[in-house]
């Protein structure tokens, strides 16, 4: 996975997840930074484990868990652990405190993530 080490922590926002929603459990840590690997920020799923839930997944970049104020971040892999999915170049995320996983078919909010 990526290096942070190079950042300013002030610039890296960070949450671990232990969460159990109806009957499914999430655990793992969330970072959002600068990739080193390419350009711009990306939003970092470490060791992220997602058990007994079969639906799609889809990430926003929320301000205070709001998905009409968010940005689609895309789906979310079961299969690995750890992944990262790119934020659109140029986006200031300073606004966004919070991560939100939405399940495709329902459009509810299966998990909100403060950073």
């Amino acid at each position: 996975m990526a290096d942070m080490s190079g950042q300013d922590p002030s610039e890296i926002k960070m949450a671990t997840v232990d969460e159990e929603e109806k009957g499914a459990t999430f655990s793992g840590t969330v970072i959002l930074g600068i990739d080193v690997e390419g350009a711009g920020e990306v939003l970092f799923f470490k060791d992220f484990l997602i058990e007994d839930y079969k639906g799609e997944l889809t990430a926003y970049l929320a301000t205070d868990g709001n998905i009409t104020k968010s940005i689609d971040l895309g789906e979310v892999k079961h299969k690995s652990s750890s992944f990262k999915l790119p934020i659109p170049l140029g986006t200031d995320t300073s606004p966004y405190n919070t991560v939100v996983l939405r399940d495709e078919k329902s459009k509810k909010k299966v998990v909100t993530i403060k950073l």
